[in-house]
């Protein structure tokens, strides 16, 4: 079966100083299959935002390959793209800078359906009002201003802007990282819900692993531009493999202080080298704790270990 995402060979690079380029994306490949969550998590600057917004096409691939539904985006032209478009939707990290302050919440709704002429008059007021209730509002929310909601709210309302294409692959970028504590699960919960009835494939970026583990089936760890370890969310969580994915998992508090004090330390010291100049052979290799001098010279190759893939000399 074509998977709704396929990720080859990806670079992104941006001009940097002194023409050396910053490779914020340098050789990633994954795929998604339909109805599948992927997350995607790294430390800040690892390239997770850069990644996203190549798929839905908001920056340009440097070189490599995006398949949506067996469709190329790279490279495609403009008729091309906008056709492709209708299949890939995106959920930005702020609800209040996605949606146009002069439009009500029902305009910013049926836009998608008006450019692609799917629906109009009565029909149009319909379907929008349908979408408010998939996600949680009332009909007569549909003429209100953004600004006369919560962030939670307003979270809601571009998630039902996004889902009205009914798209095969929705991208999430940090959807719930701007949003109060209390309503966070109330997202969680309605993104989850709605990704195991409509069947669609999702990308889910986020930095809170905590998270993750909630929603996500795969999981897929970025470091440097690259992906270090990918495995199944209930796998990765239990026995993470890779010494990054390990140092990870515990800089996350637990609740209990008991647990909490028995969990193990990995030390994890310094600042993700400059991406525009990376470190020969393993790029974690300057903050790993049992580098040797093979990491140093050598890049490691994806190897399966369990039921993932790992890019680690001395994963087991």
């Amino acid at each position: 079966m074509t998977p709704a995402l396929a990720i080859r060979d990806l670079h992104v690079h941006f001009p940097g100083r002194k023409r050396l380029a910053v490779r914020a994306v340098d050789g990633v490949s994954f795929e998604i299959a339909a109805g599948e969550t992927l997350g995607l998590v790294g430390e800040s600057g690892c390239g997770k935002s850069s990644l996203s917004n190549a798929v839905v096409g908001l920056v340009a691939a440097t070189s490599g390959s995006i398949e949506i539904q067996g469709q190329q985006v790279v490279g495609a032209n403009r008729a091309a793209l906008r056709h492709m478009r209708a299949n890939v939707q995106m959920v930005f990290q702020d609800p209040a800078t996605s949606l146009n302050p002069r439009m009500t919440i029902g305009a910013a709704i049926a836009e998608p359906l008006l450019v692609r002429g799917l629906a109009t008059g009565a029909a149009l007021r319909l379907r929008v009002e349908a979408l408010l209730e998939e996600v949680g509002l009332r009909p007569e929310h549909a003429g209100r201003m953004p600004h006369q909601f919560s962030g939670g709210q307003r979270q809601r309302v571009v998630i039902a802007r996004a889902l009205a294409l009914r798209p095969a692959l929705l991208v999430c970028d940090e959807p719930v990282s701007a949003l109060d504590v209390s309503v966070r699960a109330q997202i969680l919960n309605l993104l989850v819900d709605l990704q195991s009835r409509l069947k669609m494939a999702t990308l889910f970026v986020s930095h809170d692993l905590s998270v993750v583990r909630h929603v996500c089936d795969q999981v897929a760890v970025m470091y440097l531009g690259r992906l270090v370890e990918r495995a199944p969310a209930a796998e990765l969580f239990a026995t993470p493999r890779h010494p990054y994915t390990r140092a990870l998992l515990a800089s996350v508090p637990d609740p209990d202080p008991i647990v909490q004090r028995a969990k193990s330390r990995v030390p994890l010291s310094g600042e993700i080298p400059n991406p525009a100049n990376p470190p020969p052979g393993c790029r974690f290799h300057t903050r790993c704790p049992i580098a040797a001098d093979l990491c140093r010279t050598a890049e490691p190759a994806w190897r399966r270990v369990g039921g993932g893939d790992v890019a680690c000399h001395f994963a087991t």
